[in-house]
């Protein structure tokens, strides 16, 4: 019920009487207690509205990446070949609400040999501020075995909200979405960064806000497809449950120079484990300093 109808059910029930030299009638008083809400809502709204027009994002040096970078790779069960995934951002800059955008997406799949178990056809899409990298919107369509679901989030930073499908969501300063956080974490100072060195952020997904540190673990060599790189190996800790062994079960490794590229993602699970390595990439920001041979 709004504020107007409460004031007026209120002073209908008080009974108030005005005498006959009084300044307003009841229902001059009505009228204008009326006026008075209403410019009360009027102001609130302008309040908002002011807030979210002078919004001030914040500003990310990204030194990491570019339009055009399209990074692919293959998805390992075990011993199995289980699927392809890639993720694109496409060559030019995009538009949305007035504000440069990264088009970014991800997609997912089953290996034809492998739909008969556990068939995965997902497509996630970003759009990603160029100069905050904070997404604006992010849309997702995810079909996995038996489950399906489609989600549309819109992010409003000026008033820390998600406005999605199912409704509102309040959300931490600078929320990322769980494709734009891949790339915001790779302009994080990782390659400057001490052993020991954790990074934390929040990030949406189906309805949720969660938080995710990223803990830099050692440097080390590993070999891939397209060579072998010098690497930062990370532990991404996530919440133990019935699908991950522990806190500790992802690992991610990414290239120890400026483009902290995604080399492979291994995670232990509760049972087996899961591997993604990285088979192709191109059009980098940057050369491939860490790349040995």
């Amino acid at each position: 019920m709004s504020h107007g109808a409460i004031a007026s059910i209120v002073l209908m029930n008080l009974k108030i009487s005005f005498p006959e030299n009084s300044l307003f009638s009841y229902t001059e008083y009505k009228m204008h207690f009326r006026k008075f809400n209403f410019l009360l809502l009027l102001l609130g709204s302008m309040i908002l509205s002011f807030r979210s027009d002078h919004f001030e994002f914040r500003k990310v040096v990204n030194n990491t990446f570019a339009p055009g970078e399209n990074i692919e790779f293959k998805v390992h069960y075990g011993f199995v070949t289980a699927g392809y995934g890639s993720a694109r951002i496409l060559p030019y800059i995009e538009k949305y609400k007035g504000r440069d955008v990264y088009h970014v997406i991800g997609r997912g799949r089953s290996a034809s040999g492998f739909d008969w178990f556990f068939k995965v056809r997902d497509e996630f899409h970003s759009y990603i501020d160029v100069q905050s990298l904070a997404p604006l919107k992010f849309n997702k369509d995810q079909q996995e075995g038996s489950y399906a679901n489609k989600d549309e989030a819109l992010f409003d930073h000026a008033n820390k909200l998600i406005n999605n499908t199912k409704g509102k969501l309040t959300m931490p300063e600078y929320t990322q979405d769980v494709l734009s956080m891949m790339y915001y974490a790779r302009c994080l100072n990782f390659k400057e960064s001490p052993i020991g060195t954790i990074f934390s952020m929040s990030f949406y997904l189906d309805n949720e806000i969660n938080t995710i540190q990223f803990k830099i673990e050692a440097r080390e060599n590993i070999n891939t497809d397209i060579g072998t790189y010098r690497a930062i190996k990370i532990h991404p800790q996530v919440i133990a449950d019935r699908v991950f062994k522990d806190k500790d079960a992802v690992t991610l490794w990414v290239s120890d120079d400026a483009n902290l590229l995604p080399l492979r993602i291994q995670a232990d699970l509760v049972v087996g484990s899961i591997k993604a390595d990285i088979t192709k990439v191109s059009n980098l920001k940057n050369p491939a300093d860490a790349l040995i041979k």
